[in-house]
C-alpha cells in the first residue's frame, strides 16, 4: 500500500487553503482506492482554529515598515525557532513514506523569507528520509530574494520529480527565478476545481450574488509589487449597495482569514449596508472555519464575485458565473484558463458600476459545460500522474498540456 505525504495548508484560517488540502487528498485516494494520504501544514497547525501567530496583521504591518534585510532577519530567527519544534512530527510522517507532494496554493513566494524557510526546512527532511517529491499546482511570485532564491534551492537538493504549477507566470517566474536544474516545470490545474466531487452542491443556487469581502490591506502585502485593485476600504460596501441597486439580493462572505473577518464585521457597521440588511437585501454568512463551511456558503449561492482565487475556484466548480475582482496575475490567469477573460475585471477597471455589468454579463454566458467537463478532466489527469512520483523515471508519463 502507497503512504503519500502533503505538505502544505490544510489548517489555514484561510480555508480556501484547505479546500486545496481536501480535494487533492480526495483526488489520491479515488484515483488509487487503498492509498494513504495524510496532511502536514507547513505553518506547523495540527486542527481547524489553530493559532501559530497571533495578532497577525499587526505582525506583517510591522515588518512591511522595516527595512527588508531586518524583517528577513527577524523572521528566520522567530521562525526558525518555530520549525524546530514542528521538524519532529514531520519526520515521523515522512517515515516510510513513498512520496511527499509539495503545494499547493501560493507557497512559493518570497513574503520574508516564510515559506522559502518553511519549504527549505521540508527539503531537508525528504533528502534526509530519501522521500521523492513532487510540487503540484503550486503558484509563484516574481518576488524572491536572494537568500530566497537560496532556500527554494534547496528544494533542487531533494530527489524532486516532478514541478507542477498552477499557471504560465507561475513558470516563467519558477524558471527565471529558480537559477537552472531541477525538473522542467509543468501546468497543472488547482485540486479545488474537482469540489463538487468532494462536497457536493445543490444543482441550483438560492437566487443570491455571494460577494466574497477582503480586508484590502493585507492583499499589498503580497501583490509582488504590482498596485492593489483595492483603492479605498469602501469598495466591498459599494459594490454590494451597487448591485442591491441593480435589483440583486447579496450574500456577505469570506474565507476566514481573521484579517477578513475584521472586515467582514466592520462594513456591517455601515449605516447604508444594515438598512439593506434589516430590509433583507443583504445577508451575510458566518465566516467558515473550515473547508466544508467555506463550499456549503459557496454551494448556495446562485454566483460569486470575489477578489480571493478559491471563492472564484469554488464558484467555478459548482458551475456558478463568476467575476473576478483584480489584485494579482494568480486571480487573472485562472480566468485565462478556464476561458472566462471576460469576467475577470483589472485593477485600472475597477468600480462599482463595472462589478454590476460583469456579473449581468457573466450570468448571461453562463459556464460552458463541455469546457468546464474538460477542465475537471484535466484536474483528475494531473492528480493521478503524482503517481508517477513514486515510479522510476523510465516509468512515468508524458506530461498533459492544458487546455487553452
Amino acid at each position: 500500500m502507497q503512504r503519500i505525504v502533503i505538505f502544505g495548508l490544510p489548517y489555514s484560517p484561510n480555508t480556501g487553503d484547505g479546500v486545496i488540502a481536501e480535494c487533492l487528498s480526495t483526488g489520491l485516494r479515488a484515483a488509487h482506492p487503498g492509498v494513504t494520504v495524510s496532511c502536514i501544514d507547513i505553518s506547523g497547525r495540527t486542527e481547524f482554529g489553530a493559532v501559530t501567530v497571533r495578532n497577525r496583521s499587526l505582525v506583517l504591518a510591522i515588518l512591511k515598515a522595516l527595512p527588508r534585510p531586518l524583517a528577513q532577519s527577524l523572521v528566520s530567527y522567530k521562525l526558525g525557532r518555530m520549525l524546530d519544534q514542528f521538524e519532529p512530527a514531520w519526520k515521523d510522517a515522512l517515515r516510510g513514506a513513498d512520496l511527499a507532494v509539495i503545494g499547493g496554493g501560493q507557497i512559493l513566494s518570497d513574503a520574508d523569507l516564510n515559506f522559502c524557510l518553511k519549504l527549505a526546512r521540508v527539503a531537508r527532511l525528504l533528502q534526509e528520509e530519501g522521500c521523492p517529491a513532487v510540487i503540484h499546482a503550486a503558484g509563484v511570485a516574481r518576488n524572491w530574494s536572494p537568500r530566497g532564491q537560496a532556500l527554494f534551492r534547496a528544494l533542487l537538493d531533494c530527489d524532486l520529480r516532478a514541478v507542477g504549477l498552477r499557471d504560465g507566470p507561475s513558470i516563467a517566474a519558477w524558471q527565471d527565478q529558480i537559477g537552472g536544474g531541477g525538473p522542467r516545470p509543468h501546468p497543472t490545474r488547482d485540486p479545488a476545481l474537482i469540489a463538487a466531487e468532494v462536497y457536493g452542491v445543490p444543482p441550483q443556487g438560492n437566487g443570491r450574488i455571494g460577494l466574497c469581502v477582503t480586508d484590502p490591506h493585507i492583499l499589498t502585502y503580497h501583490a509582488e509589487g504590482r498596485k492593489s485593485a483595492v483603492s479605498g476600504k469602501d469598495v466591498f460596501a459599494d459594490i454590494a449597495l451597487a448591485l442591491v441597486a441593480s435589483g440583486y439580493r447579496v450574500t456577505l462572505f469570506c474565507n476566514g482569514a481573521a484579517e477578513d473577518r475584521s472586515a467582514l464585521v466592520a462594513i456591517q457597521t455601515k449605516p447604508a449596508i444594515a438598512s439593506a440588511m434589516a430590509q433583507g437585501q443583504i445577508a451575510v454568512e458566518e465566516p467558515p472555519s473550515t473547508p466544508t463551511e467555506l463550499a456549503t456558503i459557496i454551494g448556495q449561492l446562485s454566483a460569486v464575485v470575489a477578489h480571493r482565487l478559491h471563492a472564484c475556484i469554488l464558484g467555478y466548480a459548482f458551475q456558478r458565473p463568476i467575476v473576478g475582482l483584480g489584485w494579482d496575475r494568480k486571480l487573472e490567469s485562472f480566468f485565462q484558463s478556464v476561458g472566462l477573460d471576460n469576467a475577470f475585471l483589472p485593477a485600472s477597471d475597477l468600480s462599482p458600476q463595472n462589478v454590476v455589468q460583469r456579473l449581468e454579463a457573466a450570468q448571461a454566458a453562463g459556464i460552458d459545460p463541455a469546457r468546464h467537463a474538460a477542465v475537471l478532466a484535466e484536474t483528475r489527469v494531473a492528480i493521478n500522474g503524482i503517481f508517477d512520483g513514486c515510479k522510476p523515471a523510465r516509468f512515468r508519463q508524458p506530461v498533459v498540456a492544458l487546455a487553452t
